[in-house]
């Protein structure tokens, strides 16, 4: 566990972030505490408590025996209520012990600042009495406080749900003074509780209280006591909450089987569980929890099993290790059908469901020379050299059959209809045409075990058998099959990155291109045994949403998923419905049913809504431009909880951007969570520039060989046309931000103009031609974004438009954050513009997290790093440099 000083600097619940002021003291809720405005250190009492209980608490049976003794102190130790989230409400109840259940209720504390109790009756037979006193303590930016806890009987006090002070169990501890901490509490409101015991043994009145002292230094308002829970969110919010995780639909669409995980409160820990639900109301039938790792849950096609695998970690260095379960639908027996199995990637039931294929891995013997002679390009990349190869499993005996060997990764399985042939993919290292990597798509008779190489290419994705066995549906780029997909103007090279659709013969070669008219981007479809029609999850602009296509009618629906983010998508193998996961703006994640023929959709579970329950919610309103190309050019605004457009003081802005081939799609949090930017009081405006998927070909395609030209002048004439337009929007304060390629945007666009008062890069480009050399997916990246072009050729691509030979002209304050083990953009390129940067004189800081590749997925580091890029903003935007202070103290 983390020690109360790491937690309480780095990851204390941040809530929402009011801007104070001493005029404002007149106009607070009555309920709360005069804002602290004297600049000498003096003590502001809290003046108004929630109050539970008093009531008896009595100490276990058999408390006096030695060893093993029970006393006061350990009451106060004892951990009742749970860490996270935890905001008691005034009303609202708490069972006690006895099965009684007492209630919060507001109690003003005395001139003094304390809180005086009654003494239940009880107490003189020797039983001790607790109470429980919470109040909320908002501050307008990051505050370090101290805080002091009175009283005439044993307390201790929690920020949080994380303990922070305890004392005054001795006899003579009765002074105000002897329970003291230091607070570092970031811009937002906090629950502060107390826990009080009354001592038997004493004859002190009961008394209790708290207070908080700012520093010299705080200057204007330093913080406010209410008991209001309403609270707005934190980043520990979107990544603590409950989250579904893997979800299957059973075959005649009853019920749905879903893996979930969290964060166990104060700790960096987390654990998943797996639960069955009925399809019908979203009732709970059945859970499994126990393990910390839960994932891959699937039905046979005929509904006789349900599987899941749970993993174990091996040693430093051991390979991990999967077990896959087996649930008899029957007989409800739970038994594993493999166990120990190294590297375990995925499995894919057969249609009959007597057998699984799965997919598992074998690492080569290191070189003990410790040298390494590269075979090739693709060698370069982190375990390549370790193949995965398919297995064939019966089911329930569990008998296994090894299905391919050799020098390549074979994945990608699908059964044919009716079982009796597989199809898989092999990848080839092949220079001789973009993207240097061929597909080979093969077929192997599970009677025989022969195979045959159906085709080769160079955009496949997956591929998959049609419901008759007789074509096969491939997911690639527009360019797969010549020009039968590509619809882009005349001379224009098409992003390879815009998902399609291709219904193909083996027999005649003959091809169908069904979504080259199609502007969203396909990410994933199935061809459903059901209806005979094809469903697909497809980018929509910056919605993410589940089409189906009726192959009769050659025409697409959309269908409702009470989510504008789809994320899992199963379809019932012998039903008419979809089980979906997805979120929206300031809805998290959900489960939801969908109806496919009437197109209705109801809601499942919820699975984070007790946590949010008392959230403020800001809103998002779309806003477009039309841009100087002609083009119109979407977006949105994230307005923060209690927007006021007429309020004197304008407000900050950060512009999210990602400038790549993707849209920034509307799901709740994330990465980059909008959401806890805007709970925080800034606008946040996301915008789609020219070259991202889901707009059409005609769009993503204007990302080939752009290199930032086109969209970062976007990004600027945007931002520009986005503050005309709301007059609430402060233009001097104003960041902007984008990681991986949107770090390249940000770093190019603060080379080419002085409008944004500050920026941050995650993981962002500085030098195209050392990317394009050494990120280990640099060269074929650039085979979709740089088609045909090379350092060699393109001197104007590769020098004239990397930010690193332009950063004399920056001076906007820029942060760059990268993880010190990334392969995709490596660690240099923030190094070397941190290094033109610093020797030009510009404001710069370069953070870099350790151990962490592109993605900060470490739970501990990725709050220090979420908190690192907001505090950066608050010190440029908002003249707070408190929080960045207290993350990265100056040298004394």
């Amino acid at each position: 566990m983390r020690s109360s000083k790491w937690l309480l600097a780095l990851c204390a619940l941040s809530l929402g972030a009011p801007s104070f002021a001493a005029k404002d003291s007149a106009r607070m809720d009555k309920n709360m505490n005069p804002l602290q405005t004297d600049t000498k250190p003096a003590a502001t009492p809290v003046t108004r408590w929630l109050v539970l209980g008093p009531a008896l608490d009595p100490l276990p049976a058999f408390h006096g025996e030695k060893p093993g003794s029970y006393g006061v102190e350990d009451l106060l130790k004892a951990e009742r209520f749970p860490a996270r989230p935890w905001r008691p409400a005034e009303g609202s109840d708490e069972s006690w012990f006895g099965g009684g259940r007492l209630s919060w209720a507001p109690r003003d504390a005395g001139p003094d600042g304390l809180v005086s109790l009654a003494v239940p009756e009880g107490v003189s037979e020797g039983r001790p009495a607790t109470a429980w006193l919470a109040a909320y303590v908002t501050v307008d930016r990051y505050r370090s406080l101290s805080l002091e806890v009175r009283g005439s009987q044993p307390r201790r006090a929690w920020l949080d749900g994380d303990p922070v002070a305890m004392g005054g169990t001795e006899k003579d501890a009765v002074k105000p003074a002897d329970v003291e901490a230091t607070l570092g509490l970031t811009a937002g409101k906090h629950v502060l509780v107390l826990l009080t015991v009354l001592d038997p043994a004493r004859t002190a009145s009961w008394t209790v209280g708290a207070s908080l002292h700012a520093s010299k230094e705080a200057g204007g308002a330093a913080f406010a006591a209410t008991l209001d829970p309403a609270w707005d969110l934190d980043v520990r919010d979107v990544l603590d909450a409950p989250q579904i995780t893997a979800l299957a639909v059973s075959p005649e669409g009853t019920e749905v089987a879903v893996t979930l995980s969290r964060v166990i409160p104060s700790t960096d820990d987390a654990e998943s569980w797996l639960e069955i639900r009925s399809a019908a109301d979203g009732a709970l039938l059945r859970a499994w929890r126990g393990s910390p790792a839960v994932k891959q849950v699937a039905w046979d096609p005929e509904g006789r099993w349900l599987s899941y695998v749970t993993e174990a970690k091996g040693g430093s260095g051991d390979p991990e290790r999967s077990t896959l379960w087996v649930l008899d639908r029957r007989t409800q027996e739970v038994r594993p059908l493999l166990e120990r199995v190294e590297n375990l990637s995925d499995y894919l039931w057969s249609p009959d469901g007597r057998a699984l294929v799965f997919a598992s891995s074998v690492k080569p013997e290191p070189d003990k020379r410790g040298v390494t002679r590269f075979e090739g390009l693709l060698d370069r990349q982190k375990d390549y050299r370790t193949k995965s190869y398919l297995h064939l499993v019966t089911v329930p005996e569990g008998t296994r059959r090894r299905l391919t060997a050799g020098a390549l990764t074979a994945s990608g399985a699908a059964f044919s209809p009716d079982g009796r042939k597989l199809l898989f993919v092999r990848e080839v290292e092949d220079f001789g045409a973009r993207p240097y990597t061929r597909k080979e798509i093969w077929e192997i008779d599970l009677s025989d075990f022969s195979v045959r190489k159906l085709r080769d290419g160079r955009w496949i994705e997956s591929a998959q058998y049609s419901p008759d066995g007789k074509r096969i549906l491939f997911q690639a780029g527009p360019s797969e099959f010549g020009s039968e997909g590509v619809h882009v103007p005349d001379g224009t090279t098409p992003n390879e990155g815009d998902g399609q659709l291709y219904v193909w013969d083996p027999a005649t070669s003959q091809v169908e291109a069904i979504t080259r008219d199609f502007d969203p981007s396909v990410i994933s479809a199935v061809w459903s045994r059901a209806d005979r029609n094809i469903y697909l999850k497809a980018e929509d602009r910056d919605r993410v949403r589940l089409f189906r296509y009726d192959v009769a009618q050659k025409t697409f629906t959309p269908i409702a998923t009470e989510c504008d983010v789809a994320q899992e998508v199963s379809l019932a193998a012998r039903a008419p419905v979809a089980a979906v996961s997805g979120t929206s703006p300031w809805i998290p994640e959900r489960l939801a049913l969908a109806e496919l023929r009437s197109g209705a959709s109801r809601v499942l579970l919820e699975p984070a809504a007790a946590w949010f329950a008392g959230a403020r919610k800001g809103s998002v309103e779309p806003w477009s431009f039309a841009a100087s190309s002609g083009r119109t050019i979407d977006g949105r605004v994230y307005l923060p909880p209690g927007f006021d457009p007429a309020r004197p003081e304008k407000y900050p802005a950060i512009v999210y951007y990602y400038g790549g081939t993707s849209p920034v799609s509307r799901d709740f949090g994330g990465r980059y969570p909008k959401e806890w930017w805007a709970a925080q009081g800034y606008l946040v405006y996301v915008l789609e520039p020219s070259g991202a998927t889901g707009f059409g070909q005609a769009f993503s395609a204007l990302h080939v060989n752009d290199w930032g030209e086109i969209t970062s002048g976007e990004i600027v004439e945007g931002t520009r046309r986005f503050l005309e337009a709301h007059p609430y929007a402060d233009p001097r304060r104003v960041g902007c931000i984008g990681a991986s390629f949107g770090g390249f945007m940000t770093e190019t666009i603060v080379t080419k103009t002085d409008l944004f008062a500050a920026a941050v890069s995650h993981a962002g480009i500085s030098s195209i031609s050392s990317y394009w050399g050494e990120g280990y997916w640099g060269y074929s990246y650039s085979a979709l974004a740089t088609a045909g072009s090379f350092p060699w050729n393109r001197r104007d691509v590769f020098v004239d438009r990397s930010p690193l030979f332009r950063a004399d002209k920056a001076r906007t304050p820029i942060l760059l954050t990268h993880g010190s083990a990334d392969t995709n953009v490596p660690p240099g390129e923030s190094a070397s513009f941190y290094t033109a940067l610093k020797l030009l004189g510009v404001p710069v800081e370069f953070v870099q997290v350790d151990g962490m590749d592109h993605l900060i997925l470490d739970h501990a580091k990725r709050i220090v790093w979420s908190r690192t890029i907001l505090a950066w903003f608050d010190r440029w935007l908002k003249d707070q440099p408190e929080g960045w202070d207290a993350l990265y103290p100056k040298p004394k």
